[in-house]
């Protein structure tokens, strides 16, 4: 993305962003009051979908989700800056869920642990990660119409991360639905 590019959308998010906080009803306003800790700047939608993990990824999901105009600017984002997706899957049957994710660039697979029924380790290899990827790791991000939720995997070794995840955390069922695109950054 060139620089004056990168620019001109800054502008326009921060713009979209001034206008609705003035033209929001009084008590929605007094909730959404400016508050340093939570204010919101372009950057921090950019970093978020490049994968930075200094970024409170919970706290933004959270305001990303409960709004659309948000949550379409970070879907923007994720399809330029993503090192790699996977789009929804077509569902062969009634059933959506999936025992792996592939694309050309990375493996998403789900192996239940022996000894614990309700979790799952979770494996994500990705064959030629950038130099990022092994210092700080990966960003997965899940994306449906609706919700969009945000895994941070640690640094990748020797192709590889893992995460041991609860069947029934929202993330991982997200995670594991095919009806879920995934974003990689």
């Amino acid at each position: 993305m060139s620089e004056h590019h990168h620019h001109i959308q800054e502008q326009l998010f921060s713009a979209k962003t001034l206008y609705r906080e003035l033209h929001q009803p009084l008590p929605e306003r007094q909730e959404l009051s400016y508050n340093p800790a939570t204010s919101w700047v372009f950057n921090d939608l950019v970093q978020l979908a490049q994968g930075n993990p200094k970024i409170d990824a919970q706290i933004f999901m959270q305001q990303i989700n409960q709004s659309i105009p948000l949550r379409r600017q970070y879907m923007q984002l994720l399809q330029k800056v993503a090192f790699a997706n996977s789009p929804v899957q077509a569902a062969a049957s009634s059933v959506t869920e999936i025992s792996s994710r592939q694309s050309a660039e990375f493996e998403l697979l789900f192996k239940r642990d022996k000894q614990f029924s309700g979790q799952v380790y979770v494996i994500l290899k990705i064959p030629h990660p950038k130099e990022k990827h092994n210092n700080q790791g990966v960003r997965v991000n899940c994306c449906s119409d609706e919700l969009i939720s945000s895994i941070h995997f640690p640094p990748i070794v020797d192709g590889k991360t893992q995460l041991l995840m609860e069947e029934s955390d929202q993330k991982f069922i997200n995670m594991f639905d095919a009806e879920f695109a995934i974003y990689l950054s």
